[in-house]
């Protein structure tokens, strides 16, 4: 890693940034500034303007209007090639994008070098560099490896190596820590202090509150497009902060309680193994009930989920679904059985984000969209604009495509998808995953109140405050296996930690 000398300063201005999109204002006027050797939270609710500010800073987007300085000099930053040259590096929340899944570990390290014009290469020396790099991350790596066959965490740490892979000067880091665990997210921390100590500026855009005081010390709020404050991070409390996000207090995040569930199985599975990692999962799900699967990043909670749907090779010793004899096939068996899942990589897996909403919601939809086997665009435009209006999705109009919205409501429409479907057991996998705090608790009200309907919902999660608020009974995945099942109404999170990391009460 290349740093920076003691005496060299950097300062950052952005000055009256404005940017629309197909009409819609993103951005009206907003100022931000960041000094060298500062980590500098930047934070707001989902549809704020974070993400496009510093997708302005990063050269993403060339229509902006307003003045760029660096060390009080106007720059003409238009380019994703101009800001790297200038020391402008962006980890962005969703690492597949950013990554090519047939390379290697090391070949996307590199890649920046390798895409440079007449660059010869000597694959040897580019995997050694490419090493040293993941050492000064303290992660240990194939670098030989596909990236596409990474984790969603070793993805972010191939993006975290290829920033320090030049002369960076100022580093953004949008949404580090949702694909880390707690080990990693400390890994993380400990990485930004250092970067902070050898004068690299970095932006930390978070929706954990509770990170933001342990390692920013300013902080910049945005809000529907504009800055609303900015100052010291010292001294404020996880609720002022919310309260500068909304504009407003935020009352009480979780539901109330909800009715014991029904007695009624919707879904059972006994002995479910796979090839790679799960090992003799045993469950049941009851009518109305929340189900927590708990776990640290690699427990298996994700493979977890897919398995159930059948988007994964398994078996099963005996299961049942909706009270008939079940095993996971296919997802388009689980879709006509009653089952939806939405996944954890939804920009991935769970959304078009080249389509509209329109298309988007209605994918999932049953035939009540087509008459004599055509399908019917006005009755899918129709249910759109009440799933816009239910969920509170908000978009320029209909036809705004999903890659231009932000993370929570990309998420609302992943699960509004499936609410015009007949599923009785919905599957979510880490659903909060980028979501600002006020569509956290719009999530929460929905799923609350599909239980509440009678649905039975599996929750899958690291974030062990959800699941104690939200849910029932949890489960807690440990290497692959169910090593504990748990009332939520008499645990706590230590006990969830434990068991999460392979302890067991004594």
């Amino acid at each position: 890693m290349t740093t920076l000398r003691s005496k060299e300063t950097f300062t950052l201005e952005m000055r009256g940034i404005s940017i629309a999109f197909a009409g819609f204002r993103a951005l009206d006027r907003v100022d931000f500034t960041l000094e060298g050797g500062s980590v500098h939270a930047l934070i707001g609710a989902n549809g704020a303007g974070k993400s496009t500010l510093m997708a302005i800073l990063s050269g993403t987007h060339a229509h902006y209007q307003g003045e760029i300085l660096i060390n009080g000099q106007p720059v003409d930053l238009r380019s994703p090639r101009q800001a790297k040259r200038l020391g402008i590096h962006l980890v962005q929340q969703e690492v597949d994008v950013a990554l090519v899944p047939t390379l290697t570990v090391g070949e996307n390290i590199m890649l920046d070098q390798l895409a440079e014009r007449g660059q010869l290469c000597h694959w040897p020396q580019l995997y050694r560099q490419a090493q040293a790099l993941l050492a000064q991350l303290r992660v240990t790596l194939d670098v030989r490896r596909p990236a596409g066959l990474c984790t969603l965490a070793e993805k972010q740490h191939i993006l975290l190596a290829r920033a320090l892979s030049h002369r960076c000067r100022l580093l953004i880091l949008d949404e580090p820590t949702a694909p880390l665990d707690l080990a990693e997210s400390e890994r993380l921390f400990a990485l930004t202090r250092r970067l902070r100590a050898e004068g690299i500026g970095v932006v930390f855009i978070s929706h954990r509150i509770h990170e933001l005081a342990r390692v920013c010390d300013r902080l910049t709020v945005l809000r529907d497009g504009k800055q609303v404050g900015a100052g010291p991070m010292a001294g404020l409390t996880s609720g002022q902060i919310i309260e500068k996000m909304l504009g407003h207090a935020l009352d009480a995040i979780f539901p109330p309680p909800r009715p014991l569930a029904r007695e009624q199985i919707l879904l059972r599975v006994t002995g479910l193994h796979d090839a790679r990692l799960l090992r003799d999962i045993s469950l049941s799900l009851r009518r109305g009930e929340i189900l927590g699967i708990a776990g640290l990043a690699g427990a298996g909670k994700t493979e977890l989920c897919k398995a159930l749907f059948g988007a994964s090779a398994v078996s099963v010793a005996d299961g049942e679904l909706n009270g008939k004899p079940w095993r996971p096939t296919t997802p388009y068996d689980a879709v006509r059985r009653g089952m939806a899942l939405v996944p954890e990589e939804r920009r991935k897996e769970g959304i078009f984000i080249h389509e509209n909403l329109p298309m988007n919601l209605s994918v999932c939809a049953d035939k009540t969209f087509t008459r004599w086997g055509w399908f019917s665009a006005g009755r899918a435009r129709r249910f759109a604009r009440r799933m816009v209006e239910r969920l509170g999705i908000r978009a320029s109009g209909l036809d705004q495509k999903l890659l231009r919205l932000s993370g929570g409501n990309q998420q609302k429409v992943a699960v509004g998808k499936w609410l015009r479907g007949h599923a009785e057991v919905l599957i979510f996998d880490e659903p909060t995953k980028g979501v600002d705090i006020k569509a956290r608790q719009d999530l929460f009200l929905l799923i609350d109140g599909l239980a509440r309907q009678g649905k039975g919902i599996i929750y899958a999660s690291g974030e062990f405050s959800e699941l104690l608020g939200l849910c029932d009974r949890i489960c807690v995945m440990w290497d692959g296996r169910i090593v504990a099942q748990l009332d939520a109404r008499t645990t706590d999170e230590e006990t969830l930690l434990l068991y999460s990391t392979g302890g067991t009460l004594p």
